[in-house]
């Protein structure tokens, strides 16, 4: 018996099956799932195409060993018993193995198995020629990629250069055993020096039942983009009837893209929607538009939105951008949309501008205009335009130990029915920080320099100077011990923390409100100068914050488990500037209180509370409960109060709303998903939220109800029924954004982080 290793410079047969195609996703598509048909996330080039695998260059010395070795150095070596080849990028096994060194061709006989990384294909009989890439694998049995899918074809014929064709092709990613579904092919052609595949007389076949046919279809190989139809999109809503979008996606350059969408509504109409994408080195965008002829309000309707960010080469530094929307009347969102977000939307912006940095300075000017969007029950007054506005700001420059640094701006107010004026402004500071280990110190002082051209003629100011000084400390402590509860032990800090603000009064109220008002109380605003988001009023202070916070750290890993806070600010002067509140008589604030943390591995929550010690009563509080003991699992509980809100007709008003929301697994595969927030004043549902998903292990079925209200006080159901096929479309209408927004920890029920432990390629395939 002659035993030897053979060493010798030949080709690697390319595994022909590397990955399904890929070329588009639409927005929301887990990005967990293999690739498919989908619309990309991000533009970016195309990766370099390799060069061919028969090049000299690439071809790769191998290693044969196998019981037994027989053979002639210079013409043949064959093989028998285990035998295994091996190269730098792939393995070839089988019973016997005959490689011809005078034709560069091998053949393999018995249970061959080609293998390349995770992917691999086997089958009784295997030949392939080196010099025209020529050759046949019989009865083909293939895994492709770590998310273990699998199949067949009749057989695999090389036909040139990267070029290979299947025969009674099937395709599923059902573990062995089990075929729910597969897709069928009488003949499938791939390319993949042009990285295109095709299809001819395709299957779907869901339990033994054809489910769809395509005569001829092309997809694209790896995970380049490519042109075509991406899966239809089906729905329901009582304002909208019955609706299927079709999209069509363009793949116009590696760098710029486009997606058409025709929209059917068969109680609205036909609408056409079209997306164009781009970026280059120095710009990215884009660009949306959509019309519709409604046949319920008898109107041409639109939307139309364009984001634009562009970099000047000629200037460091310099940009410019666009934030352009526009729709044609005031129920457009509410009509045509099912998200909370995009209905409640009222001020749409058109912004351009241009930005520049050059350390330390940064300089924005812009021309910003609103669309206002009007609900004729609750009308608002529009925000004032800003035409133009320019911004300037110096970053904090170190000079003996003090930083310098400064805020300008430049702003024509414009509103017609409104007082219109110019705003000049200008605020510098000086501060000085002090630190240790455990402290720190921070004083500063600055002049807020403000200047109104108003063009009100009945106004007996229209020239109004604003000139104060304003003074700041914050100082701080930090103290840590070593504690133990819940028995466990933690690191447990305490901070102390003073913050003390004076600014003295000055008569504002003949300035008009342009972009004032009322800022929000919470630990945050406890930090800040100005009571008023804006710059037409500079709130007098003469007032001092304390606060405490403590935090529980696991001390191994430093991570935060819990954080408990405390803080009030403490008045030593009456308020004497107003906006549209009353001055406040008290000499402290409201008791804010706040606290976090993780209770155990499953458990989480966090609370909020601003309570008023004058007149004992609760202003707000938050609270949320989370248990998630697993994947899949979870359970989600809040409520919120506030006492007295004012929205933006004015109009003030109580909010009390419990949010419950949860996914949960029953039965045998089922889940049910669900959200409920509701206002306990107005004794109505915001949004309630009810669906159920089968998990069908490679496929998945959901069905979703919504029911939304708007800002038109209109309620809107929506139904979404979706049918997927784990790693080759999903059909019917998406409900996985509307879930994953409304549930916050929800997964679908075919997420791979749900698949049972020790799930491998063994269970695709028994014999791997």
């Amino acid at each position: 018996m002659l035993r030897r290793t053979v060493i010798a410079s030949i080709a690697v047969v390319p595994l022909v099956l590397t990955s399904a195609a890929m070329a588009q996703t639409v927005s929301g598509e887990t990005p967990d799932l293999p690739p498919r048909l989908k619309l990309a996330p991000t533009l970016e080039p195309p990766p370099p195409k390799a060069s061919s695998p028969g090049a000299p260059a690439e071809r790769d010395a191998i290693f044969l060993r196998a019981d037994t070795v027989t053979g002639d150095d210079q013409k043949w070596v064959e093989a028998e018993g285990k035998a295994e080849l091996r190269t730098r990028r792939q393995t070839v096994l089988a019973d016997w193995l005959h490689y011809d060194i005078g034709t560069d061709e091998f053949w393999g006989k018995g249970n061959v198995l080609i293998r390349r990384g995770v992917d691999w294909i086997t089958g009784p009989e295997a030949k392939f020629k080196r010099s025209d890439e020529t050759g046949f694998f019989t009865s083909p049995v293939f895994h492709i990629g770590e998310n273990a899918s699998r199949g067949d074809a009749r057989e695999l014929t090389f036909v040139g250069a990267d070029k290979y064709q299947l025969k009674d092709f099937r395709y599923t990613t059902c573990v062995a055993g089990n075929d729910d579904w597969y897709l069928t092919s009488a003949t499938v052609d791939l390319d993949r020096s042009r990285l295109v595949g095709t299809a001819r007389n395709a299957t779907v076949v869901f339990k033994d039942v054809p489910i769809l046919y395509l005569p001829y279809a092309d997809f694209p190989l790896s995970n380049e983009r490519k042109s075509g139809f991406l899966t239809p999109v089906f729905g329901s809503t009582s304002g909208r009837g019955l609706e299927m979008s079709l999209p069509y996606y363009f793949n116009l350059a590696p760098n710029y893209d486009a997606t058409l969408t025709p929209r059917l509504m068969t109680r609205r109409g036909l609408q056409i929607n079209g997306q164009f994408r781009y970026l280059t080195p120095e710009m990215t965008g884009e660009a949306d538009a959509e019309v519709l002829p409604d046949r319920i309000t008898n109107s041409n309707r639109y939307g139309l939105s364009w984001k634009h960010n562009q970099s000047f080469g000629f200037l460091p530094g310099l940009a410019g951008f666009v934030n352009v929307q526009r729709v044609s009347d005031d129920t457009y969102f509410a009509d045509l949309s099912d998200r909370l977000t995009i209905t409640s939307q009222t001020n749409l912006p058109r912004d351009v501008g241009l930005v520049y940095n050059r350390e330390p300075f940064a300089l924005l000017t812009r021309v910003q205009t609103f669309q206002t969007l009007q609900d004729p029950n609750q009308p608002i007054t529009p925000p004032y335009f800003r035409e133009p506005q320019v911004l300037m700001a110096m970053n904090p420059v170190e000079w003996h130990g003090l930083d310098f640094a400064a805020n300008g701006e430049f702003v024509r107010f414009h509103q017609p029915a409104l007082v219109s004026g110019d705003r000049t402004l200008l605020y510098p500071t000086v501060s000085w920080t002090h630190q240790g280990n455990a402290w720190f110190v921070t004083a500063r002082t600055g002049l807020h320099m403000t200047h109104y051209d108003l063009d009100d003629p009945a106004a007996t100011e229209p020239h109004i100077n604003r000139v104060l000084p304003i003074t700041s400390v914050d100082s701080g402590l930090v103290f840590e011990r070593d504690a133990s509860y819940f028995g466990r032990a933690f690191t447990q800090t305490l901070e102390p923390r003073a913050y003390y603000v004076h600014i003295p009064y000055r008569r504002q109220d003949q300035i008009p409100a342009f972009d004032t008002a009322i800022d929000d109380f919470n630990f945050s605003q406890l930090f800040t100068e100005n009571r008023y988001l804006g710059n037409d009023r500079i709130g007098d202070a003469n007032q001092l914050t304390l606060a405490v916070v403590s935090r529980l750290l696991d001390p191994a890993s430093g991570e935060e488990r819990m954080r408990f806070a405390i803080g009030q600010r403490y008045y030593l002067e009456t308020q004497r500037v107003t906006l549209t509140e009353t001055p406040r008589s008290a000499n402290a604030s409201d008791l804010l209180l706040a606290g976090e943390g993780r209770l155990s591995d499953a458990w989480s929550a966090a609370a909020t509370l601003e309570y008023n010690l004058t007149h004992p009563q609760t202003e707000r509080f938050d609270v949320g409960v989370r248990y998630q003991p697993g994947a899949g699992r979870v359970l989600n509980a809040s409520y919120r109060y506030i006492r007295q809100q004012v929205d933006p007709t004015g109009v003030i008003s109580q909010l009390k709303q419990v949010d419950l929301s949860g996914q949960w697994p029953f039965l045998e595969n089922w889940s049910v998903i669900g959200r409920w927030n509701y206002s306990l004043v107005d004794a109505k549902t915001l949004e309630g939220v009810v669906g159920f998903e089968y998990n069908g292990g490679c496929w998945a079925f959901r069905i979703v109800g919504q029911r939304l209200t708007t800002t038109t006080q209109q309620a809107s159901t929506s139904v979404f029924v979706q049918f997927e096929l784990n790693g080759l479309a999903r059909l019917g209408t998406n409900p996985i954004d509307v879930l994953k927004r409304s549930v916050p920890g929800y997964l679908t029920v075919n997420d791979p982080s749900l698949r049972p432990a020790g799930a491998a390629a063994s269970d695709y395939f028994p014999g791997f």
